[in-house]
C-alpha cells in the first residue's frame, strides 16, 4: 500500500514538473545584466555582454510609467500571455509576438506598468521570472541595476 501511495506522489509530481519547463538560463561571465541609460530610453538587458545575444530585455522612457518587456522566443505562441515573477509577486500581460530575423526566432512583448508588483520586486533584489505559455525563463537579481532602471521609469 505503501509502495503504491509513493507510486502516486512521484507521478503526481512527475507530471506537474512537465507542465511547466524552466528554461535553464547561463550565469558567469558571458551572461549577465546590462543597464544603458540615456535622456531617451532606458534599457536593462540579461544577454552576452558586447554581442546581440540577449534573453529577455526591460525597456522605458525615462519617467513614463512603463516598461516593455521583451523575451526572447524560439516558438511562436498563438495570442500568448507573459507573466513576470519575482519573489511572490506576479502579473500576467497581454503580450504580442513577432518574427525575429536575427534569430529566426520570435520577440514576445508586453507592456506593463512601472509599478506592477512583480517589477516592485526585482527592483528589491528578487530574481525575475518570466513564463509564456508553459515555458519559463528564471533570471538572476539584477541588484543596484534593477533598482536604477526600475526607478528611472517610474511617472513623475
Amino acid at each position: 500500500m505503501r509502495r503504491r501511495s509513493l507510486f502516486s506522489l512521484f507521478a503526481a509530481v512527475a507530471v506537474t514538473a512537465c507542465a511547466h519547463p524552466v528554461t535553464p538560463v547561463a550565469e558567469g561571465p558571458s551572461m549577465s545584466w546590462g543597464l544603458t541609460e540615456s535622456p531617451d530610453e532606458n534599457k536593462l538587458a540579461y544577454g552576452e555582454m558586447g554581442t546581440d545575444n540577449v534573453i529577455v530585455m526591460l525597456a522605458c522612457q525615462p519617467r513614463s510609467g512603463e516598461v516593455l518587456v521583451t523575451l526572447v522566443e524560439h516558438e511562436a505562441r498563438a495570442a500568448p500571455a507573459l507573466t513576470l515573477q519575482a519573489g511572490r509577486a506576479s502579473s500576467k500581460r497581454r503580450a504580442e509576438a513577432q518574427p525575429d530575423m536575427m534569430t529566426g526566432g520570435y520577440l514576445i512583448e508586453a507592456a506593463t506598468p512601472a509599478t506592477d508588483p512583480a517589477l516592485e520586486r526585482f527592483r528589491h533584489g528578487d530574481a525575475l521570472s518570466v513564463r509564456v505559455g508553459g515555458r519559463r525563463t528564471q533570471l538572476p537579481a539584477a541588484d543596484d541595476q534593477g533598482r536604477r532602471f526600475v526607478e528611472s521609469c517610474r511617472g513623475a
